[in-house]
């Protein structure tokens, strides 16, 4: 996956980018909309990741290996296969057929 905000590729199993950390699962679902209003804004689409969300992400990195690594949460799951069209958005309603 390319992630929408800084362009790097991130491996599908990965959560957050691995160079801007931003949450891959919502930028792809949420960023262009975001994106919009930021330049009617007067600001650049994307935005700097705060450096205080960096030193939580590799905190709650390590947390995790020390809890048995890469158990992956039920809601996480169903996003990885939205994000790769496997499965339908259950926040979206259903289109009418």
């Amino acid at each position: 996956m390319q992630c929408p905000q800084c362009g790097a590729k991130t491996i599908d199993e990965d959560w957050n980018c691995t160079s801007c950390r931003m949450n891959v699962y919502w930028a792809s679902q949420h960023f262009a909309d975001l994106a919009t209003i930021r330049r009617r804004q007067g600001l650049r689409a994307a935005a700097d990741t705060p450096p205080f969300l960096l030193v939580a992400h590799v905190r709650a990195m390590a947390e995790r290996v020390e809890r048995g690594g890469n158990d992956e949460h039920k809601v996480r799951q169903i996003a990885r296969r939205v994000m790769r069209h496997e499965a339908r958005d259950p926040a979206r309603p259903k289109e009418a057929t």
